[in-house]
C-alpha cells in the first residue's frame, strides 16, 4: 500500500513539474518587474502635457503679443512632440515578458527605450527653456510697464535683466525636468536595472 501511494505521489510530482516546463508566462517574475508602473506613469505624463498644451493654446486669445505667440508655438510644438515620443514608448514596452524570450534582451530593450525618450527630451529642452523664458519675461515685462514690446525691449537694462533670467531660469528648468524625471522614473528604472544585473 505503501509503495502504491509513494508511486502516485511521484506520478503528481511529473505533472506538476510538466505543468511548470511548459508555462510560458511566471506571476512571480512578473511581479518584480517594474514596467507595469512605468507604464502608467508614461500615461500621468501624457494627461498633464494635454492639460499644459491645452493651457497653452487658451492663452492665444488673451495674449495679443505676436512674440509670445511665437513662443508658445515653440512649446506647444515640444510638447506635441514629447506627448507623441511618450506615448509610442507606451506602445513599445511589454510590461509582460514571456519567458520563451530572452528576459534580460527584453529588459534591456525597454531600459534602453526610457534612456532614448529622456535624451530626446533633454536635448529638445535645451533649445526650448530660453525662448519660454524670454516669452515669460517679455509678457510680465509688458504688463507690468505698460509699454509696447519694442520700447520695453529696446531698454539696455531689460535687455540685462533678461540675459540674467535666461541664465538663471534655462538651468533651474533642466535640472527641475532631471528631478521630475527621476521622481516618476528614476526608482523603476534603477530596479529595472538591478533586475538585468542579476540575470549575468
Amino acid at each position: 500500500m505503501d509503495i502504491e501511494n509513494t508511486w502516485q505521489q511521484a506520478g503528481e510530482s511529473d505533472d506538476m513539474l510538466n505543468k511548470m516546463l511548459q508555462q510560458t508566462d511566471f506571476p512571480n517574475i512578473q511581479s518584480q518587474l517594474p514596467l507595469k508602473r512605468l507604464k502608467k506613469n508614461l500615461l500621468t505624463g501624457i494627461f498633464w502635457a494635454l492639460l499644459i498644451t491645452l493651457f497653452y493654446i487658451a492663452l492665444f486669445f488673451f495674449i495679443p503679443l505676436w512674440q509670445v505667440h511665437v513662443a508658445l508655438v515653440v512649446m506647444i510644438s515640444f510638447n506635441l512632440l514629447i506627448m507623441i515620443d511618450t506615448w509610442k514608448l507606451y506602445k513599445t514596452t511589454q510590461e509582460n515578458i514571456a519567458v520563451n524570450n530572452s528576459l534580460k534582451q527584453e529588459l534591456q530593450k525597454n531600459y534602453d527605450g526610457f534612456q532614448k525618450w529622456w535624451k530626446l527630451q533633454q536635448k529638445a529642452g535645451l533649445f526650448v527653456y530660453p525662448i519660454a523664458a524670454t516669452g515669460g519675461f517679455i509678457i510680465g515685462g509688458v504688463e507690468g510697464s505698460g509699454k509696447t514690446v519694442e520700447a520695453f525691449l529696446y531698454n539696455p537694462k531689460m535687455l540685462i535683466i533678461l540675459a540674467i533670467t535666461l541664465v538663471v531660469l534655462v538651468p533651474v528648468s533642466h535640472y527641475t525636468a532631471k528631478w521630475m524625471f527621476n521622481y516618476a522614473y528614476g526608482k523603476h528604472l534603477k530596479k529595472l536595472k538591478n533586475l538585468m544585473d542579476e540575470l549575468n
